[in-house]
């Protein structure tokens, strides 16, 4: 009874702290929103869930299979990176030390931060869960309502994997080089493999392994009572949050009728979840901090002796370009900023520099994403480094905070972005084309802008990070109007840059106020 009373004791405490914050709250009113958006009115020119042009009449069946599959979509990811501090922050107010100084068993405190965020990852799906049934009437296409309908695929695709993410993300916390900014990079790519990979086979049965997320499940039984409508219907044109288009058709879903191994197999995720967590705990270090070794020692050594010479021979330079007191306070920011990179991440930087400089024009935006992922870790301390740092009481009253140290930093990440995409800067000028500049610049301006600002309003680096990565991939990547290496919307991302930084010095003043 008293490690029960000590894991109840320890989910309950967590849990209140998390749901105190103001970021709880905002979390709340964005996951309300959101909710609003996944059943659109017709007339809002998008969807969310389509089949061959096919969409289901909003009733309870139809917004119970809309929000099993794009609910934990959501929660799998973003949420991820929401619950992906409760080990962080009893290292950070030391907590942690009590804690480790207590009786309390490893599995014991795994498993109580583990039920923490799985609570707080329910919270937002149970929100979720009151949206639906509040859209169905809203939308007012379907008079009959059945509760069972959205509760059943809630209960049997959102839980169980909610479980997994909540799990997951106490694993990552577990493992040294993942609880940082490194592991938010693995995750996104880590969930985009495994959501391509799942939905390779969409509605054909797949092994419960390879179906997480629970989407398989929606998509077989949505698929069958289409194509007793529609034999003709083509299962390769489903789309999942389709901007831009409207249902061609619409047809009514009846239901889902879960089968005794649907059922099972998604129970068998709170299994995996437990095992996950058990993983964690035999991981867990209980805030031992790691030895200095006599080779890290010896490496450090290296390091500086490398950094002191490149400071010599670079001096000159440096004391032309920075001149003045701002000059020296940006100069600081900067070094600020790239301190205790490795000089491998230079080589690599410097890799990525020369194959700008020789891609072609249709390659310069995969190449320009590829030098600016690279520093983004960097970036995410832009606007956070005060509160993580705890030197806020030092940074503060200095003389004009906000218009000589905020304003330095956000230079120092522009003259960054401006370093690593030189290549794409030389080769645009070289080839006299304008445009290929104006996008350098737009960029270069644009995503040091966005860190600042989700510095600035969230105090953390993880807002920044999940907010730059879909960006990047979406843009970049896939060359699409989010691509902010493009002269062609460099106009939309300059007028974007205006306003996020408006919006960060208006964060920073508000914390100098109650600071």
């Amino acid at each position: 009874m008293s490690r029960l009373w000590a894991i109840y004791s320890l989910t309950r405490a967590d849990l209140l702290e998390r749901t105190r914050r103001y970021q709880y709250v905002a979390t709340i009113a964005v996951t309300l929103l959101i909710g609003t958006l996944l059943v659109p009115a017709k007339s809002a020119g998008y969807e969310t869930f389509l089949i061959d042009g096919y969409r289901g009449i909003y009733n309870s069946a139809w917004i119970g299979a809309t929000f099993a599959i794009l609910a934990t979509m959501m929660l799998s990811l973003f949420a991820f990176y929401n619950v992906k501090s409760a080990v962080e922050r009893d290292r950070t107010t030391r907590v942690g030390e009590i804690l480790a100084a207590t009786p309390l068993a490893r599995f014991d405190y795994a498993l109580g931060k583990a039920l923490s965020n799985f609570l707080v990852l329910g919270s937002m799906a149970a929100i979720l869960f009151v949206v639906a049934i509040v859209m169905q009437f809203v939308r007012g296409e379907s008079a009959g309502f059945d509760f069972g309908q959205i509760a059943a695929p809630f209960a049997l695709v959102v839980l169980p994997t909610i479980a997994m993410v909540a799990a997951i993300a106490l694993l990552f916390e577990m493992i040294p080089w993942l609880r940082g900014g490194l592991g938010n990079v693995v995750y996104f790519f880590l969930w985009t493999w495994y959501l391509v990979w799942s939905f390779q086979s969409e509605a054909r049965h797949v092994p419960w392994w390879r179906d997480m997320l629970g989407g398989n499940l929606v998509m077989r039984q949505v698929w069958a009572a289409l194509l007793r409508i529609d034999p003709r219907a083509k299962l390769n044109s489903v789309e999942i949050g389709a901007g831009g288009e409207s249902a061609r058709h619409l047809f009514t879903f009846h239901g889902f009728a879960f089968s005794g191994s649907d059922v099972a197999e998604r129970l068998v995720w709170f299994a995996v979840a437990l095992g996950v967590v058990a993983v964690a705990a035999l991981l867990f270090d209980r805030f031992a901090k790691p030895a200095r070794t006599a080779e890290n020692t010896k490496r450090n050594a290296v390091v500086v002796r490398w950094q002191s010479a490149v400071a010599r021979l670079s001096s000159p330079l440096v004391d032309a370009l920075f001149i003045g007191d701002f000059g020296a306070i940006v100069l600081a920011e900067l070094r600020l900023l790239v301190r205790g990179l490795s000089f491998w991440w230079y080589v690599v930087a410097a890799g990525l520099w020369i194959f700008q400089l020789f891609a072609d024009a249709k390659a310069q935006s995969i190449a320009v994403g590829l030098a600016w992922i690279w520093p983004m870790l960097v970036w995410s301390q832009l606007g956070t480094r005060e509160a993580v740092c705890a030197t806020e009481q030092f940074i503060y009253p200095t003389l004009h905070p906000i218009r000589r140290q905020f304003v330095a930093q956000w230079l120092a990440g522009v003259l960054l972005a401006l370093a690593t995409a030189g290549g794409s800067f030389v080769h645009w000028a070289a080839a006299g084309n304008l445009g290929g500049i104006e996008g350098i610049l737009a960029g270069a301006i644009f995503v040091p802008t966005l860190a600042i600002a989700c510095g600035a309003l969230s105090g953390t680096t993880r807002l920044f990070e999940i907010a730059y990565l879909v960006l990047w991939y979406l843009g970049p990547m896939n060359r699409t109007s989010f691509d902010f290496t493009q002269g062609a919307y460099a106009p939309e991302f300059a007028a974007a840059s205006v306003m996020l930084f408006a919006m960060a010095v208006g964060a920073r003043k508000l914390r100098l106020l109650y600071a």
